[in-house]
């Protein structure tokens, strides 16, 4: 049958731009929860808005630079190995948390610095593009994440810390903002009040909530659709970054 021999891929792609000076610091494939993504795009198929991509989570987990500056990598969570649904499935080590605003969010309830969004249909081609835009501002992470339990700023680049070698619940040991790893997730625009994670609360009720697709008003529902480890990239207070992810959807013969 003709449907037999038409298949569907769904590729990734980041790039982390240093806002300022144009820098790209980061600019690699990313990997895709394949599991997790069926169930996504099934949900929003039918209209569930917990089926929407709703965040971007950033993690120090996944990567590790040891004392003689040896880097070490955890695998991803994504690849060949996640066709099997993963309904729990978090970052390594999530640390901070916005979320994105889509064509179901209005320009009020939304930072548009942090959206997702189809470009122009280019109906020549056999595939299309979801870009999903993120701005960490000079000012993030926020006062509230800016505790010793969790992170903080530094005013210029002068990290020591550098990734974690252990995963942990949550929350981070870090006293500085070192991210190495990156994951969209779909859910429910309720699992934290605001456009960011502002706390420590925050953090943990995103981490701790599982999928839920039921139709109920009020629902809490997230679940990981991909995930990218890089090497160790510094958010301090002089540094504005975006963050470019783009997913493809192609659909091809055989």
């Amino acid at each position: 049958m003709l449907m037999d021999l038409v298949k569907g891929s769904i590729q990734g792609f980041v790039k982390i731009i240093n806002k300022d000076t144009k820098e790209v610091l980061v600019d690699t494939h990313n990997d895709v929860l394949y599991g997790n993504i069926s169930v996504a795009l099934a949900q929003s198929l039918i209209g569930n808005p917990a089926g929407l991509l709703a965040y971007m989570a950033f993690g120090n987990g996944g990567a590790y630079v040891g004392p003689t500056g040896n880097v070490t990598y955890k695998p991803s969570l994504g690849g060949l190995g996640s066709l099997v649904k993963n309904p729990t499935a978090n970052l390594y080590n999530t640390i901070y948390v916005k979320k994105l605003s889509n064509d179901a969010t209005t320009s009020t309830d939304y930072n548009q610095l942090s959206s997702a969004y189809v470009p122009l249909n280019d109906f020549s081609t056999n595939y299309e593009d979801i870009i999903i835009d993120v701005t960490l501002g000079y000012s993030e992470p926020p006062v509230g994440l800016s505790d010793s339990t969790l992170i903080t700023q530094s005013v210029i680049d002068s990290s020591t810390f550098i990734g974690t070698p252990v995963s942990t619940s949550g929350t981070s040991t870090a006293n500085t903002l070192v991210f190495n790893e990156i994951g969209l997730f779909s859910g429910s625009n309720n699992l934290f009040a605001g456009l960011f994670t502002s706390s420590i609360t925050d953090v943990n009720n995103f981490v701790n909530q599982s999928s839920n697709f039921s139709s109920t008003v009020g629902t809490r529902s997230k679940l990981m659709l991909t995930h990218v480890i890089f090497h160790p990239v510094q958010k301090s207070a002089n540094v504005s970054l975006e963050i470019i992810y783009t997913l493809r959807i192609t659909m091809a013969a055989q």
